[in-house]
């Protein structure tokens, strides 16, 4: 965590490029007991508070930064008040308050403007601002400025001086599943940062692309950025990036079937990660190692290395990677025919997924209540600025007062119904967490068992194979509908970007086995389109309806579904290559009725295309408020 703080801080607040001002604390030390008090000498104050910032010295920071406001104002020296603004929100960062450090970032833009301080300032000023809302969680905001920041360097001719809003629109669009965009604005990053030959950045970079090229299914690709990112890590002595590279290096050999190459890297990874005292690296090599000597049947060593990353991930605490490991004992003892230890794992892999599924659900209620608070605050900014124009309005005339009055009453009457409207909000998210939750721990944990029982019964000797088939089969069919019923009342699954990753999960695997180029698509603008309860639920089962016959009866090689809408109605076009119905097949499809009937229950209509040899198509179409 110390880590990324710092290399966040270099983002944040850059070291002075005068040539005057030493870059080591010592020297700037001596700089400062010798140097006369102007311009320079504030920057060089500057650079000395970060040294602080770096080193926890809060106190020391806040007196240099009241010296650098000091001399500022002796010296009208406007980019003096920017910096000792910026290093407050620097230092409030650091504290990791990043809500109190949005203030002093955004006030930097006020001093900007005010002493219309050079473009290079407020290149810098909003690379911070985005990266503070990428902090809060705050993809729209964080991408917004990403894209500003870019359009204003562009206008201006500038160089980038970093390359965060290039790798922030890249990771926004590899988290909606365009890899392929994400893919130019991560490399133009890399192209920066080679430019400036940092080799730290380069590696970082080279590695993230590696890992979106594997996302794209080119791990040959990718393991050769991965290769280039592991030289760099070497050169720079950056060791900690090392052990990660090392484990996404393993990953690709182990693809490949090169278990020699893969358990060559991951015990280097191993002993890197031990010492850093980096337990996440160390958690996820032994991870790697464990399934590499799974899949060479070297049960005990497998046995070993899962134990090893169980007992990891209960120190971070992280409920993920405990249900990895649980999850990786259990196909583990599975193999050795011990299925009472497998069944033991099996249960702490369910209650794991319980805790992951109920950490979501605090969160989210969290953003909730974070958001509500900062709505208040806003409403409470915009009264107090209000009451100061009213008393700039005094002297003036009685319509300007009455106006005044009306701009209050308003701003009480927006607060009194945000407020309304999101405690409303926050008791129906209450319900529906409480719903998904009894649903999850009541019905989801007893099928869980039901089917592990199962399982492993029909596995021994002496049990009624046919009936202990169809408990199993019908025991993962509840488990995947009371999944599904969660899924579809949980309030963080309200955007439309939920719907296309779920999808996604199901499709996917479909398409591989039926060997069809499968593709999903939606237009950028309605991703974050959020929907009511119940269009997403029937969207989603209508759309899935419809991939599972596609997969089932097409005999397609190609197939795509694609998201889009106009001003008044959200479409969804599915469409294959394959074989076509005749007219008497298409009547006599359950599946169609079904589909119709869900599409229906939200207001929407459904229309199905098809010729003999040339095809399918279906459209739904659904009105949006």
């Amino acid at each position: 965590m110390k880590i990324k703080i710092i290399c966040i801080l270099f983002s944040l607040c850059s070291f002075s490029v005068s040539a005057q001002i030493p870059q080591t604390l010592d020297s700037l030390k001596v700089f400062l007991k010798t140097q006369k008090q102007d311009t320079t000498y504030v920057l060089a104050l500057n650079d000395y508070a970060f040294f602080m910032v770096q080193e926890g010295k809060f106190d020391e920071t806040n007196k240099t930064i009241a010296q650098i406001e000091n001399l500022s104002k002796k010296l009208n020296f406007g980019t003096g008040f920017y910096k000792a603004e910026n290093m407050r929100g620097v230092i409030e960062y650091t504290k990791q308050k990043p809500e109190k450090a949005m203030k002093h970032f955004l006030k930097c833009n006020e001093i900007i403007l005010k002493y219309k301080l050079p473009k290079k300032i407020y290149q810098n000023s909003l690379n911070n601002v985005g990266i503070i809302y990428e902090q809060l969680g705050d993809r729209e905001n964080a991408t917004k400025y990403a894209m500003q920041l870019i359009d204003f360097q562009e206008k201006n001719n500038l160089n980038p001086l970093k390359t965060w809003p290039y790798d922030m629109i890249g990771s926004n669009l590899s988290f909606y599943g365009k890899y392929e965009e994400a893919l130019k604005y991560h490399q133009k990053g890399l192209e920066i940062e080679t430019r400036y030959k940092n080799e730290v950045n380069m590696a970082i970079g080279e590695n993230r692309i590696g890992n979106l090229i594997e996302s794209m299914g080119n791990p040959k690709a990718a393991k050769e950025h991965f290769q280039k990112a592991l030289k760099l890590t070497e050169k720079a002595n950056y060791k900690l990036l090392e052990a990660e590279v090392l484990i996404n290096l393993g990953r690709m050999y182990r693809l490949e079937k090169g278990f020699n190459i893969a358990e060559t890297y991951l015990l280097r990874s191993v002993k890197l990660s031990k010492e850093l005292e980096s337990v996440k690296t160390q958690l996820e090599a032994s991870q790697g190692l464990g399934t590499i000597y799974l899949e060479q049947n070297k049960l005990d060593k497998a046995q070993f290395y899962f134990e090893e990353s169980l007992k990891l991930s209960k120190e971070i605490e992280d409920p993920e990677f405990v249900y990895q490991a649980n999850n990786d004992l259990v196909e583990l003892y599975e193999k050795k025919g011990d299925f009472e230890k497998a069944f033991f794992f099996q249960k702490n892999a369910v209650a794991a997924k319980d805790s992951m599924f109920k950490l979501e659900t605090a969160k989210n209620t969290e953003d909730l209540l974070r958001k509500y608070e900062t709505e208040k605050k806003e409403q409470e900014i915009a009264l107090l600025n209000a009451k100061n124009e009213k008393s700039s309005l005094q002297n003036k005339a009685l319509i300007g007062g009455g106006m005044l009055l009306i701009l209050l009453t308003g701003i009480s009457v927006v607060f009194l119904i945000n407020k309304n409207k999101l405690k409303r909000l926050e008791e129906s998210q209450k319900l529906r967490n409480k719903i998904a939750t009894d649903l999850h721990d009541e019905i989801g944990s007893t099928l869980s068992s039901i089917m592990l029982i199962s399982d492993m019964a029909q596995k021994q000797e002496g049990g009624s194979q046919k009936m202990f088939t169809k408990i199993n089969s019908d025991s993962k069919n509840v488990m995947e509908s009371v999944d599904e019923i969660i899924w579809s009342i949980s309030p963080m699954n309200d955007s439309l970007q939920g719907i296309i990753l779920r999808l996604k999960e199901y499709a996917q695997p479909l398409a591989v086995s039926k060997n069809i180029k499968f593709e999903m698509k939606a237009d950028a603008e309605i991703e974050k389109l959020n929907l009511d309860v119940e269009v997403r639920r029937n969207l989603y089962l209508i759309v899935k309806e419809a991939i599972n016959n596609l997969m089932k009866y097409s005999e397609a090689t190609e197939a795509s579904v694609h998201f889009y809408k106009d001003k008044k109605n959200l479409f969804v076009k599915i469409a294959d290559n394959g074989k076509g119905f005749g007219n008497e097949q298409i009547t006599t499809r359950n599946g169609l009725k079904n589909m119709q009937a869900r599409a229906a229950e939200i207001k929407g209509t459904l229309k199905f295309e098809t010729q003999n040899d040339a095809g399918s198509k279906l459209t739904l179409e659904i009105p949006m408020a």
